[in-house]
């Protein structure tokens, strides 16, 4: 009995082990030489549409936050208000578990972090990138009293492009010796739209599987990536016009359709439809049809602008992407990006250049 009795004990505590999860909770432990009194506050991303705050008042030279996330995130901490010219500002990465942080004097921009290995590989590939950085700004100059001199304008585009490619081979380098660490995929979203497909699949299937699990984010994006190559069906679009009338891409299957994603505020978008225009013009009665996607945030803003701006929005299919669910499944990271589908309702490709949009659907209608 006694061996069966210490047996169970073994087994129960097997069972607790894997039954049990890791702690989510996190403490920031910080010292600093600010005033009784102040302020020290906290800032992170929790999704696209909302921020965490929290602040906590310094008693005796130090402050303490303590909260739960269940995976690390980029997060700022503070003294004073957020903004640029506020030196009192750490970016840091919180992660559950516990980190100290001294934060003093008047630049806290290198303020020593300890308890974190992300945090001290964040620091790592932040001070590759300041170095490069730092030779980059005289170029700006450089750049603009060269504007007339072509020859000095590839001269220091070159310069400029053996700059960016140290960052990126350092970003890169990092991804393929750390495929355990959490910090890996806060790295690739940096790199990913540097990335093709097949490579951005490498690099994401040599993680772990603890690191796969936690990059829900890449698993989405290669799976919507996957979904627009050309020959694939098209994903479904859909939501409400500015008058409120339901819109969905199926809907116009039989046309050749140009999705142009793009918001109000975006200027560069704003740039291109007269462009967009043209087409409509060139194409409208052969069987083909715009559909204006807009990740605008401000649905009033986007109807006035419909409304008034005689854009030629008021002539196509507009869609409002209410949540960005439109944007996701086409693997949106900048806009304008415009695509095209073919009259089968599948994907032809994306198409960024106006010469080679105008290339492609010329090929498409005759």
């Amino acid at each position: 009995m006694k061996k069966l009795s210490i047996l169970g004990l073994g087994m129960l505590a097997v069972m607790s082990a894997c039954n049990s999860k890791p702690s989510t909770e996190y403490t920031i432990n910080g010292t600093t030489d600010l005033p009784d009194g102040e302020w020290v506050r906290l800032h992170f991303m929790v999704d696209r549409d909302s921020v965490f705050k929290d602040s906590v008042a310094v008693v005796n030279g130090a402050f303490t936050f303590t909260g739960n996330i269940e995976l690390p995130k980029q997060c700022t901490i503070y003294s004073g208000e957020p903004s640029y010219t506020n030196k009192k500002m750490r970016q840091m990465i919180i992660e559950p578990g516990t980190i100290t942080i001294a934060l003093n004097g008047d630049d806290y921009s290198k303020a020593e972090i300890s308890g974190s290995e992300i945090n001290a590989q964040n620091d790592s590939l932040s001070s590759i990138q300041e170095a490069v950085y730092a030779q980059i700004m005289p170029l700006r100059q450089e750049f603009m009293a060269a504007q007339n001199d072509s020859v000095k304008m590839d001269s220091l585009q070159t310069v400029y492009d053996g700059l960016i490619s140290q960052v990126k081979d350092a970003q890169m380098n990092f991804l393929k010796t750390h495929p355990a660490s959490l910090y890996s995929p806060m790295v690739l979203q940096q790199v990913k739209n540097d990335l093709s497909l097949e490579e951005l699949k490498e690099i994401y299937n040599s993680f772990t599987p603890e690191v796969q699990a936690a990059d829900e984010a890449t698993a989405k994006y290669i799976a919507a990536l996957e979904a627009i190559q050309p020959g694939a069906q098209a994903p479904e679009i859909s939501g409400k016009d500015q008058n409120g009338n339901d819109v969905k891409l199926s809907d116009l299957k039989g046309k050749v359709v140009l999705i142009d994603f793009w918001a109000t505020w975006c200027g560069p978008c704003r740039a291109s439809l007269p462009h967009v225009k043209s087409i409509y013009d060139t194409y409208k009665d052969k069987n083909f049809a715009i559909l204006a996607v807009s990740l605008d945030r401000d649905q009033d803003a986007w109807k006035e602008f419909i409304n008034t701006q005689n854009s030629g929005l008021e002539l196509y299919s507009n869609v409002f992407d209410e949540g960005g669910k439109n944007s996701d499944n086409y693997a949106i990271q900048y806009i304008p990006s415009k695509f095209i589908v073919d009259a089968e309702g599948k994907m032809v490709g994306r198409f960024d250049g106006e010469e080679e949009l105008d290339a492609k659907l010329a090929e498409l209608i005759k």
